[in-house]
């Protein structure tokens, strides 16, 4: 899998990979564990699409840490509130607004 697009991301790298399928993949990756494969979020069919899907996460991610949540298998979690899937999340392309709003209910 080759590197396509890299953003650092609240001390992580968030990295769009090119698959052998010619599909492309965003995933988290530590920067503790730059070894790791990190976790995949979402699978896209166009690179342009995973690069503003990867850009998008960042902000997502921000806003979710704003309140509270942290990520966890793919999902934003907090005690208590129901689990938020992240590739859904990246795929309706939901402002950070929008997103805050979400958090709340």
């Amino acid at each position: 899998m080759t590197i396509k697009h890299s953003i650092t991301c609240e001390g992580s790298d968030v990295l769009v990979h090119e698959t052998d399928s010619n599909s492309y993949q965003v995933s988290i990756q530590s920067k503790s564990n730059p070894l790791g494969k990190g976790n995949v979020l979402e699978t896209f069919t166009r690179l342009e699409e995973a690069i503003v899907a990867a850009e998008h996460f960042c902000k997502l991610h921000a806003a979710a840490k704003e309140k509270g949540y942290y990520l966890e298998n793919g999902h934003f979690v907090k005690p208590d509130r129901p689990k938020l899937h992240v590739g859904q999340l990246l795929n309706e392309r939901k402002e950070p607004e929008q997103f805050l709003q979400l958090l709340e209910k």
